[in-house]
């Protein structure tokens, strides 16, 4: 299995997730790598038509799929090897899961912030991609 691409937009709330996803990782479970939504990755797998063209929502690639929204938050919490946390997230049903995502992609920037100096870098640059 190859590494899993977690594909982020420039909100401090991206970044926050990007930094606590590293913190959760556990041990043999450490393929995630990061990539903005707007960076060469990202494009090459829309030119493959592999991920939606939609720039709004976190992505998730992996096992050679993409998974937005929501769903990639849960799904990148399994790939790192959190699965009791990755469920707890699909308790609620998938529309208030979604409804609340949404509010908070709309929000995102007067909640938390914008951050201008691109993706957070990981300690090992080999997790961060373009």
């Amino acid at each position: 299995m190859g590494p899993s691409f977690f594909l982020m937009v420039d909100c401090a709330l991206c970044h926050r997730a990007v930094r606590r996803l590293l913190r959760w990782e556990r041990p043999g479970h450490q393929n995630l790598r990061f990539a903005p939504l707007d960076g060469a990755n990202a494009m090459t797998l829309r030119l493959k038509s592999q991920l939606p063209e939609s720039q709004d929502a976190v992505a998730l690639w992996h096992n050679g799929k993409a998974t937005c929204g929501e769903a990639a938050i849960s799904e990148a919490l399994m790939v790192i090897g959190r699965p009791s946390l990755g469920k707890t997230f699909k308790i609620l049903p998938r529309f208030v899961r979604q409804g609340f995502y949404q509010m908070t992609a709309r929000n995102r920037h007067k909640w938390f912030g914008r951050v201008s100096n691109g993706c957070p870098m990981p300690a090992d640059p080999m997790r961060m991609l373009a």
